[in-house]
């Protein structure tokens, strides 16, 4: 025991020292874990991507291709949750170390400075969860779809394609009409003249045949030459009539053509087309797994810096000025003044860890309770739960350290 006393300054620098090397290697071992876990949770939301499965065609046409997918997915999702389930381990062993340490500390200086002894232990198991907690994701969310329908059926009449169909359909109508009319037109145009030609001509061989029947000898002979002639200049008049009856048969038969085109276009045009496509499985639309620093990070690239900074600053620069502190005033209570008390006490007000527990966890019960119309997703990571250690061992800190200085003054006032 008197050892203990004479030695315990040494012992639980050792114990510290050896904790604290530790620990660190247990963090930055989850840490590397937890990192592999993201990226392969990140791969199935690329593998399941929305975008991805409704634009690719062979999602569409053919099962080999979400048959490739799911494949993939499973080996992603099994190599995640080997991952996820490392760090955990790391984390659960930091965790029992911790405990460990806290009470070889306090058996340590149980007999000596007990208020001490928890207050400092506490301190430096604070500062490990908070590490543990601020480095590895927190909380987990994704938006998806199980068995996404799409309804890929439509009717003619509601496409733009029927409207322009419809619209050149009538401008052929038009156009046909048009040259019809002025086919039509030039064909009444030739024909009003060679009435009028052939009028002319049997009025001049009328004129001739009144002539020549009066010549002597030659006129019978003449007279039915013109005769002749007149027979082959009458059907003249007649020659075009039939142009135009063609014509207008032709037009008839082009309203027909084109009304029956119409009526069947119309008669399928309130028909609806298509299949409802099913995408197997899960389809994502959103999937975020973060931590604080991850957080920090893509509001940096954003260039969203006075928020990155406040990210920073209250979650987990202040926190670890403020375990810096109690372990100064601890280990050097000389200069715990009131002073010095009260400055600590400003810069815990400014530290928001706490609050951004309470953010994280409304957060998942907001996400949790979504209704979008798709399924949501929201997890609490193993990350968060030591940062909330982290806040409730700060919280007990205040008073420990109230009754560790006032531990060491009696001490100090007893030796003197």
């Amino acid at each position: 025991m008197e050892i203990i006393k004479k030695y315990w300054k040494p012992i639980l620098a050792i114990l510290t020292v050896v904790y604290l090397a530790w620990s660190i290697s247990i963090i930055s071992e989850s840490k590397k874990q937890s990192a592999k876990a993201q990226n392969e949770k990140n791969k199935i939301a690329e593998i399941l991507n929305f975008n991805d499965r409704l634009l690719n065609f062979q999602e569409w046409v053919s099962e080999a291709e979400w048959e490739r997918k799911n494949k993939r997915y499973n080996e992603v999702l099994a190599h995640a949750e080997t991952y996820n389930a490392k760090a955990i381990h790391y984390g659960v062993t930091l965790f029992y170390i911790s405990l460990a340490f806290g009470i070889l500390v306090a058996l340590l200086l149980f007999s000596i400075k007990p208020y001490f002894g928890l207050a400092f232990s506490l301190s430096i198991i604070a500062l490990t969860m908070l590490l543990e907690g601020v480095l590895n994701p927190m909380l987990e969310v994704g938006a998806f779809k199980e068995k996404l329908t799409v309804k890929a059926k439509v009717k003619p009449i509601e496409t733009p394609a029927y409207d322009y169909g419809m619209k050149k359909v009538d401008s052929l109508d038009n156009h046909l009409n048009s040259m019809v009319d002025s086919l039509d037109t030039k064909i009444i145009s030739i024909t009003n003249d060679i009435h009028e030609k052939s009028k002319n001509a049997q009025t001049k061989l009328n004129t001739l045949k009144s002539f020549s029947s009066k010549i002597p000898f030659y006129g019978s002979d003449l007279t039915k030459k013109i005769n002749a002639m007149s027979a082959v200049i009458d059907p003249l008049t007649e020659m075009t009539h039939p142009l135009n009856d063609h014509l207008v048969q032709v037009k008839i038969l082009k309203d027909v053509v084109l009304d029956s085109l119409k009526s069947v276009a119309d008669s399928y045009a309130d028909t609806t087309y298509g299949i409802d496509k099913v995408f197997p499985g899960r389809t994502y639309f959103y999937y975020q797994n973060k931590g604080v620093f991850d957080i920090i990070d893509i509001l940096v690239k954003s260039k969203n810096y006075v928020v990155a900074v406040c990210i920073g600053l209250f979650s987990f620069i202040i926190p670890c000025i403020k375990l810096s502190a109690s372990l100064f005033m601890l280990l050097f209570p000389k200069f715990s003044s009131k002073r010095t008390q009260s400055i600590l006490s400003f810069i815990s007000k400014w530290s928001m860890a706490d609050v951004f527990v309470v953010g994280a966890f409304l957060s998942y019960l907001s996400f949790s309770n979504m209704s979008p119309g798709v399924d949501v997703e929201a997890n609490i990571v193993f990350g968060l739960y030591f940062f909330l250690c982290y806040v409730i061992i700060s919280m007990v800190l205040g008073e420990l350290l109230k009754r560790s200085l006032k531990e060491s003054a009696l001490l100090e006032t007893k030796n003197n």
